[in-house]
């Protein structure tokens, strides 16, 4: 089995902002309440964080595959 590592551009940030989102309810939503866990997830995951968070000189996103 190979594995692929390939570095996030802003090409990917739909595609990163769905796994983002989807990941992190479905791992910490047992331990919040729907409508924090729902504010969270909009401020945290919403396409212009993520697209921000891409452009950070600092920050660095990979898909491993």
């Amino acid at each position: 089995m190979t594995t692929s590592i390939k570095k996030c551009t802003l090409d990917d940030s739909r595609i990163l902002q769905e796994i983002s989102y989807e990941t992190f309810n479905e791992t910490f939503k047992h331990q919040n309440s729907p409508e924090n866990m729902n504010a969270y997830l909009e401020r945290a995951f919403n396409l212009n964080q993520i697209e921000k968070e891409l452009s950070n000189i600092s920050s660095q996103f990979f898909f491993v595959y």
